[in-house]
């Protein structure tokens, strides 16, 4: 009796762990403008089902959760969508085999940068050969065919004032002309943001369930010191270059910008748990600096200087805090 009473809540925490993933799959493909953000959750969500249940359970409550969302899918006709959330979990595997062969989080991170980035070029790849359409080019004509609208509404509206009317019209577009040549950097961005929350989340939360981590707490974190050299090279580039060859360095300034703003971002935490400060406050000025423009900037500029003047002292690896702290 006591061991059927110990097994029903694990039972039971199995069922309910299949059901997140599920709905972390299907209800964006069922409705992304509400939901869409659950997809930024499944390579989360994967990587602590692996990593805290182990390869064997962890795989067949995923595969369920999968299996469960393809049927839904199918039923509701929604399978094209369903595709993409479920190309989210794959990375969550590329991280979890990191983290049990305890590679550092550079390299975990760049194995799911990979893994995530790869999988939605070959959806794109498949479904341009089954539709026979560049889903690319469908979504760039659709983001210049929402300014154009947006545009128009504004025009039509009495409450727009003649002068911001003229801010809008030039501001759209200069967005037009310069969506279009940023944008795969932008959507790299958006998966390097994705491995970063999972790495960064992932860390913290399995230390909260099991008192152990498999990397440093993120402010102790840094990216390679070699590849300032790149960004310097692409920023050289940028500036003597046109065409396609200044487009691409452009890009990759971009990407270099979002790698050093996170390696400011760990460089801030450092401080701010180093000077002890309340919790409150902390959470104040992390808002401060993530969602100012001018506070980006500052913490890109902090992950640079961090390469140059080793702010944190921490290239030694014997000052590195252990993964448990």
């Amino acid at each position: 009796m006591a061991s059927e009473e110990q097994a029903g809540p694990e039972l039971g925490k199995v069922f309910q762990n299949i059901f997140l993933l599920f709905l972390a799959a299907f209800l964006p493909a069922l409705n992304f403008s509400v939901f869409g953000w659950l997809n930024g959750v499944l390579p989360l969500l994967t990587f602590m089902l692996l990593y805290m249940f182990g390869l064997n359970v962890g795989n067949k409550m995923i595969l369920t959760g999968g299996i469960l969302a393809l049927i839904a899918g199918l039923a509701t006709a929604r399978i094209e969508p369903l595709l993409i959330s479920l190309s989210m979990i794959p990375c969550g595997y590329a991280i979890n085999w990191s983290a049990l062969r305890r590679e550092s989080p550079v390299r975990a991170g760049l194995k799911g940068i990979t893994v995530l980035g790869g999988f939605w070029i070959f959806l794109v790849a498949v479904f341009a050969a089954i539709y026979e359409i560049n889903p690319y080019a469908e979504f760039l004509q659709a983001l210049d065919q929402g300014m154009v609208e947006a545009l128009e509404y504004y025009r039509r509206s009495d409450t727009v004032p003649a002068d911001t009317l003229i801010i809008l019209e030039t501001s759209l577009y200069q967005m037009k002309g310069l969506l279009p040549l940023i944008m795969p950097s932008i959507l790299t961005g958006v998966v390097i943001l994705t491995i970063w929350i999972t790495l960064t989340a992932g860390n913290r939360m399995v230390y909260q369930f099991t008192g152990n981590s498999p990397w440093p707490r993120q402010r102790l974190w840094r990216i390679p010191d070699n590849l300032i050299w790149l960004i310097i090279v692409m920023a050289l580039v940028a500036l003597v270059s046109s065409g396609q060859i200044q487009i691409v360095a452009i890009n990759a300034l971009i990407i270099g910008g979002i790698l050093y703003f996170f390696q400011g971002l760990a460089v801030f935490s450092f401080f701010l748990h180093k000077w002890n400060l309340p919790m409150l406050l902390r959470s104040f000025l992390y808002v401060m600096v993530i969602f100012q423009s001018f506070g980006t900037l500052i913490l890109i500029g902090t992950g640079l200087a961090d390469v140059w003047f080793d702010l944190r002292k921490i290239r030694k690896p014997a000052d590195t805090e252990s993964a448990n702290l």
